[in-house]
């Protein structure tokens, strides 16, 4: 196996643990690879106001890679680089389907997260963010009309939908017209995420990879989940956690501890330390 250079980690499930924490051991063991002359890069399916405060934790140098791949972030210049937005011909034919089926969803733009009132799983994650500083929260952009959101606030790089029902976001998947061009990831038995055709955590990867003239076998990428696998199929070393399903497992080149019991950390002295 080739030396590593880039260390790529998702976020949820992966760098966080099941209570949205690093865990002390991961951040010394990131420490040390960084030591080393290692990047360390999140790749995640958050926006990147979500992923900001880990980032900060984190003290990384490195762009982010967001929304399941869509853009990517330069936190240093705090604005987009590349992108792949979704185009308003294919929002267009989704909201329909979204509203006639009573879906929550969450889209992620440019200045901030869009989303309708009584939006149950905004409300969750609100609850989550109110501890954080001022400066971390994120902007959301509440509006009763998805249409409105989408008009007005442009690019949209991702949709999110969710359900109480796993059921619901089936008869979504079944309903999606052909031809629409895009990519959906099943992270959750009740919810989906949406970007355009070509956007994935792997094809972001691998573009910023070759513009550091680095070679992809020389990566190690963790992840959880199915937004995940595209990043193992290309990345010299995939890891999968040890809380990922053995569907997700399968597509790894090795199996690490969960991501509460530091499996980063492990996987790292391991390969890379």
């Amino acid at each position: 196996m080739a030396d590593i250079a880039v260390i790529a980690l998702d976020m949820d499930g992966t760098l966080l643990t099941s209570d949205h924490t690093v865990t002390r051991e991961t951040v010394d063991t990131l420490r040390q690879a960084r030591d080393k002359g290692i990047e360390v890069i999140l790749v995640t399916g958050r926006h990147h106001m979500m992923a900001c405060p880990v980032h900060h934790q984190l003290a990384l140098e490195t762009p982010l890679i967001c929304s399941n791949g869509a853009y990517i972030f330069d936190f240093q210049a705090k604005r987009i680089t590349a992108g792949n937005p979704l185009h308003d011909w294919q929002w267009q034919q989704l909201l329909p389907l979204i509203e006639s089926l009573q879906l929550d969803v969450i889209c992620h733009f440019s200045d901030g997260i869009g989303h309708q009132p009584d939006n149950v799983h905004i409300a969750k994650i609100k609850n989550h963010l109110s501890t954080l500083p001022p400066e971390h929260y994120p902007h959301f952009i509440e509006h009763s009309s998805l249409a409105t959101l989408c008009n007005t606030h442009v690019p949209l790089w991702k949709i999110e939908i969710a359900h109480a029902t796993p059921a619901a976001i089936d008869a979504f998947i079944d309903a999606l017209p052909d031809g629409l061009a895009i990519t959906h990831d099943r992270t959750a038995p009740n919810g989906l995420e949406i970007v355009n055709t070509g956007s994935s955590k792997g094809n972001r990867l691998a573009e910023w990879v070759a513009g550091k003239g680095i070679a992809l076998d020389q990566v190690i990428a963790f992840g959880d989940n199915h937004n995940d696998i595209s990043m193992f199929q290309q990345v010299g070393l995939g890891v999968a956690m040890g809380n990922a399903t053995p569907e997700i497992q399968q597509y790894a080149d090795f199996v690490t501890c969960s991501n509460d019991d530091s499996g980063i950390a492990s996987a790292l002295r391991r390969w890379v330390l």
